[in-house]
């Protein structure tokens, strides 16, 4: 006797039928899927499920999906009490049975892989990596090629390679043919493939580095750290904020550069993309934002107002003190010194580009702000004048700290 809705028995007419023999589909590698109830020997973990028609965790047996059944075990009520117990515990053990196979493969998982050739478990490990990455799923790709736990290197959250994958598709996967060493415990598997439509190879590299007979990825992403150029901006990559000196993994895909700090942007707005694990990727050059520039010139700006405003011989701003006397024989009076900046020289700070520093980004040099015209009382053998400064000096190139909210400017 087989109960209704069991693989066996007689299918929901509202649904497919799941029958154990019948043919699984084709891997779009050619590799083997494997069998019904079990999972890929190589894919993460899930619970198992139970089979269709069976009721799910939780559902009363005499829900809706059942109605066919409850007509069958109303009629058994009427022929027998007996028989309806009878039932009760056939159906009972088929579920309990069919559960038990559902998710009975997982514990020979290993033993089942060790059974494949290394070429085989090699060809199957790179199918199903690459297949992850055609996928956009990178959690599924992390779980088959772990960070190791003797390197620095991090996987960045899953949702960062996801976006990196979808704005950048990996496709056209070629997979070569494994070359294994003579010993068996590790080899190479060469990939072409496009991300985001440009075209390239990687060879990829498995181990049985436990010697449990089973091989494993052992390196096809790259780690790589922020550029040095960087530091202090609060980079982000794909929304989501990457902290100075992280070591991270990188997976084929886009990443869109951006930084909390809104004085800067990335030189470029095209998006940094990852392509193949023997190429860093290029990285553009911080710069400064609108608002960063606004910021920077009126740093500048202030600095060079205070340089001029002053009346002694000394000034600031890089500029030469004014000399005592002049190579005539007159003395110059402290504190009666006038600057005024031509309009060449305030033309250079309006239109003034601030570059940051390589090594640290936040530290913008700026150009040379030019020359200052400079007048001062003067004496000579009792008389009284005003001496004119030839060039009066000139003001040097300014940097402005813009880590520091007082924006204090130092000269060069």
């Amino acid at each position: 006797m087989t109960a209704p809705g069991t693989p066996n028995g007689p299918q929901d007419a509202n649904g497919p039928t799941n029958e154990p023999g019948s043919p699984m589909p084709s891997s779009p590698y050619g590799a083997a899927p494997p069998p019904p109830g079990q999972q890929s020997p190589f894919a993460p973990s899930s619970p198992p499920q139970p089979p269709f028609g069976q009721p799910q965790a939780g559902e009363r047996p005499d829900g809706p999906a059942g109605k066919k059944r409850t007509g069958l075990i109303v009629g058994l009520i009427a022929g027998g009490g007996c028989l309806l117990v009878l039932l009760l515990v056939v159906v009972l053990v088929i579920v309990l049975a069919v559960r038990g196979g559902a998710g009975g493969g997982g514990e020979e998982t290993g033993s089942e892989v060790a059974q494949l050739t290394p070429e085989e478990q090699a060809t199957q490990l790179v199918t199903d990596y690459m297949a992850a990455l055609e996928a956009g799923d990178s959690a599924v790709a992390m779980e088959l090629m772990p960070a190791g736990e003797d390197s620095d290197a991090e996987y960045l959250p899953a949702e960062v390679y996801d976006a990196g994958l979808t704005a950048a598709p990996v496709t056209d996967v070629v997979i070569g043919d494994p070359l294994i060493d003579e010993s068996g415990i590790s080899g190479t598997v060469d990939v072409d493939y496009a991300v985001g439509g440009e075209s390239t190879s990687a060879e990829f590299r498995v181990a049985d580095y436990d010697s449990d007979d089973v091989l494993a990825l052992t390196s096809f992403s790259w780690y790589t750290e922020l550029p040095e150029m960087y530091a202090g901006l609060g980079t982000t990559l794909n929304g989501t904020e990457v902290a100075d000196g992280t070591v991270f993994h990188l997976l084929p895909g886009a990443y869109e550069l951006g930084y909390s700090n809104e004085n800067f942007l990335p030189a470029s707005t095209d998006p940094v993309l990852a392509v193949n694990p023997q190429e860093y990727p290029e990285w553009p050059d911080a710069a400064l934002s609108e608002d960063g520039l606004t910021t920077f010139r009126g740093a500048v700006q202030t600095a060079v107002d205070e340089c001029v405003a002053q009346k002694t011989l000394e000034a600031g701003c890089g500029m030469d003190a004014v000399p005592e006397s002049s190579s005539d024989g007159w003395t110059m009076v402290e504190d009666t010194v006038s600057r005024t900046l031509p309009e060449e020289s305030q033309r250079n700070i309006d239109t003034m580009e601030g570059t940051p520093e390589y090594d640290e980004p936040t530290y913008v040099r700026g150009e040379s702000v030019g020359t200052v015209d400079t007048t001062i009382e003067c004496t000579k053998d009792g008389q009284t004048g005003t001496c004119e400064l030839f060039f009066g000096g000139a003001i040097s190139v300014p940097s402005v700290d813009m880590a520091d909210p007082e924006l204090p400017v130092t000269w060069s």
